[in-house]
């Protein structure tokens, strides 16, 4: 099994970017679209946590929102298998980024920068993008997959832009030494965590989420920003960062801790409840609630 998905990996590596991306983005819908009726991969997951989320939602509206998010998901692979070939300029019209400045002001301070984000809109370009379009390298933190070679492949076009990808396995000497250099160190705050972790409000109260974007810029005093990119009608995408002040948590108390992921995980809410069909809906997200 890991042969064959290794060989579909390598298929699609040299198979996708022979075809205009806007011919490869409209065979993605249509494929997300089919997916949620010839191959439905986690369907109940996601409409069961939709919901638990949206309880005022009816049937249809939830149906709906989840054919989205297979096309959604589509897309991001699709468009993940073209990004090597996309020069600078072209990624620069494809993700339209509003206030790189806030960015660039914020690692003038000299303290590190954490992006934190989440798995919605197309997050592989996202910081894929940034990097190559502004040189400015991250570190992205990452969960290795099982498949090794598969892994090294996806890790081969991540870095194909100029970013670093670090294994969240072992990850906390290299993020704590890049933050000191005063580097980027992207994170996806999003993920189901264990129950020991602390405890917020995402959509459910009470939700365990994983506490170490709050942990390492109270420690560093690094700065901290958020960002996740939204699809335009035009398969373009919009990014927009949204500082995370920090100055007011000194100590690393649980209380502030929980204080400050509650405010990454907030704005990610905001921006799910604006494109439902953005986020990853199919991750058992409230399974340790």
């Amino acid at each position: 099994m890991n042969f064959l998905l290794y060989i579909l990996f390598e298929l699609l590596k040299v198979l996708i970017p022979l075809f205009p991306l806007r011919f490869i983005q409209k065979i993605a819908r249509l494929k997300g679209k089919l997916f949620y009726y010839i191959l439905p991969i986690r369907k109940n997951t996601a409409i069961s946590n939709l919901k638990l989320a949206f309880p005022e939602k009816k049937d249809d509206e939830i149906k709906n929102i989840v054919k989205g998010c297979y096309v959604n998901v589509l897309t991001v692979i699709a468009e993940f298998f073209f990004l090597r070939k996309l020069s600078a300029d072209q990624l620069r019209k494809m993700l339209r980024v509003e206030n790189i400045g806030l960015m660039q002001e914020k690692l003038k301070h000299g303290k590190g920068l954490i992006m934190i984000s989440g798995h919605f809109g197309n997050w592989e370009l996202t910081a894929y993008g940034v990097s190559k379009i502004y040189d400015i390298p991250v570190n992205v933190i990452v969960k290795e997959q099982t498949n090794k070679r598969v892994n090294e492949g996806i890790n081969e076009i991540r870095t194909s832009g100029g970013n670093r990808m670090i294994d969240m396995r072992n990850s906390l000497r290299e993020i704590l030494t890049a933050i000191k250099n005063n580097g980027v160190v992207a994170m996806l705050g999003d993920q189901s965590a264990p129950k020991e972790n602390i405890k917020v409000k995402f959509f459910l109260d009470g939700v365990p989420t994983y506490e170490g974007t709050a942990r390492i810029a109270i420690k560093t005093g690094a700065e901290v920003l958020f960002g996740v990119s939204t699809r335009n009608s035009d398969g373009t995408y919009s990014l927009k960062f949204h500082e995370i002040d920090t100055s007011m948590y000194k100590e690393s108390t649980e209380e502030n801790v929980k204080a400050l992921t509650q405010a990454h995980v907030d704005l990610l809410v905001e921006y799910i409840k604006l494109r439902p069909d953005h986020w990853l809906w199919f991750h058992r997200r409230f399974k340790n609630v």
